[in-house]
């Protein structure tokens, strides 16, 4: 039994399942692959084995592990003893840095985690408008508050029609009655979508979305889509939220929203803006922003909120994103990888293609035909993911699997065109196994 597995096994007598998160366990491997150290794009196992990282901390660590100017920022507050719970001048940096990037951003505040983040942003659209219910889209991820666990990963055999998805709730546990304060709908269908939110329309206080639905691997809106659903909420005074936890400079310094040439209402940032460290923030228009107190009577607050550590690293990365070149480097090494990682599926005959969008992508296996929502990313074939991943796992190269669903992988600025070169030919030789 080697160190990994050991260490896995003395974690489940004290921590529940063994693990601080329950997506940590990585399902291609029936356990977490737990790791001692990382830098730039490379992990190393606690039995000393090296990885090329193409999970990055679920897409947190986008500059790559340990970058030189992150850790000189942390290391710069913890010299003034990062004291815990006060604000200070960093904080109105970096609002002033994210406000100038982020197009809808007029006023920003910060917190912990992207689940914190969706479920203020809702409180807060509630508060402006007056009105309870929320629209989401089918298979969108939101976070792991109550209210929005709903048709997040629902079996392919439970959907429902189109014209009424199941809000099949994504745990145990969860408040009875809040679906009733849900409309939803699947991604990228502009009929379904107009149907159901002027039927709605009334009483819906926000509709929220993944602006690029990146949790079913990387989906891209189309322009029909995505404009309409700005267009609608903008006429009958509905808050549009960009969920962009995930998006967030994945692709531009200004995320989807610069990418989409569509400005929400208010949006959420999270993973890579905190340059590795546990960092959220929402934000949008001042006359929305100021119903939050002590201006107005919508509460926001947390002792950990905007964390000295976390600020500074997330300044840090955020300065390095809006650096000239910065996305010409991303999107070169996307169209390297994921070229070649088409390209070995094609020559040994495997029913497989990537799709991305600058930094993250996703891995189909068996499925015709374009994939523009969750109920065409379900047909995809689970078995042959776990199985590739583990071939993948065991000739160094690490993705992380959730239960063979497809789900977003991705790459660190660190990585170059010979790293990607060097991960390519581990992936052929973990193909040929297949």
């Amino acid at each position: 039994m080697n160190r990994v597995v050991e260490q896995f096994r003395e974690a489940e007598k004290y921590l529940a399942g063994g693990v601080s998160s329950s997506t940590r366990v990585n399902k291609a491997l029936g356990h977490p692959l737990l790791f001692d150290r990382g830098r730039g794009c490379r992990l190393w196992d606690l039995d000393g084995k090296e990885y090329i990282d193409l999970c990055c901390s679920h897409g947190a660590t986008l500059l790559g592990h340990g970058y030189p100017s992150v850790r000189k920022a942390i290391d710069a507050v913890l010299d003034r003893g990062a004291p815990c719970s006060y604000e200070n001048e960093l904080h109105t940096e970096f609002a002033k840095l994210l406000c100038k990037t982020i197009p809808c951003l007029e006023r920003v505040r910060f917190t912990c985690s992207g689940t914190e983040a969706t479920m203020h942003c809702l409180r807060l659209a509630r508060s402006f408008t007056g009105k309870q219910k929320i629209l989401k889209f089918e298979g969108n991820f939101h976070g792991y508050h109550d209210q929005v666990m709903y048709g997040i990963g629902t079996p392919a055999n439970q959907l429902g029609p189109e014209s009424a998805p199941t809000l099949f709730p994504g745990s145990t546990g969860m408040t009875q009655g809040l679906d009733q304060n849900l409309v939803m709908v699947p991604y990228n269908r502009p009929d379904l979508f107009e149907t159901a939110f002027l039927r709605h329309a009334h009483e819906l206080a926000a509709v929220i979305c993944e602006p690029v639905y990146y949790n079913a691997g990387c989906i891209i809106p189309s322009p029909e889509f995505i404009g309409l659903v700005r267009n609608l909420t903008k006429e009958h005074g509905v808050l549009l939220i960009f969920d962009e936890v995930l998006s967030a400079f994945r692709m531009t310094a200004g995320g989807a929203q610069e990418y989409l040439k569509t400005t929400p209402d208010l949006c959420t940032l999270g993973k890579a803006i905190g340059g590795g460290q546990p960092l959220s923030a929402f934000g949008g228009r001042q006359g929305i922003m100021d119903h939050l107190m002590p201006i107005g009577d919508c509460q926001h607050s947390g002792t950990y909120n905007g964390h000295m550590v976390a600020v500074a690293a997330g300044l840090a990365a955020v300065t390095e994103f809006t650096q000239p070149g910065f996305y010409t480097h991303i999107f070169g090494v996307a169209e390297k990888l994921f070229k070649g990682m088409n390209g070995i599926f094609e020559q040994h005959k495997i029913d497989a293609r990537v799709q991305g969008l600058g930094a993250r992508f996703g891995i189909y296996f068996g499925i015709d035909g374009p994939i523009r929502n969750y109920r065409d990313a379900v047909k995809h074939q689970r078995e042959q993911m776990l199985r590739f991943i583990r071939a993948a796992i065991d000739h160094g190269v690490y993705f992380h699997d959730y239960g063979g669903a497809a789900c977003h992988h991705g790459f660190c600025a660190a990585t170059t065109l010979a790293d990607v070169d060097e991960a390519l030919q581990r992936l052929d030789d973990a193909v040929k196994t297949l």
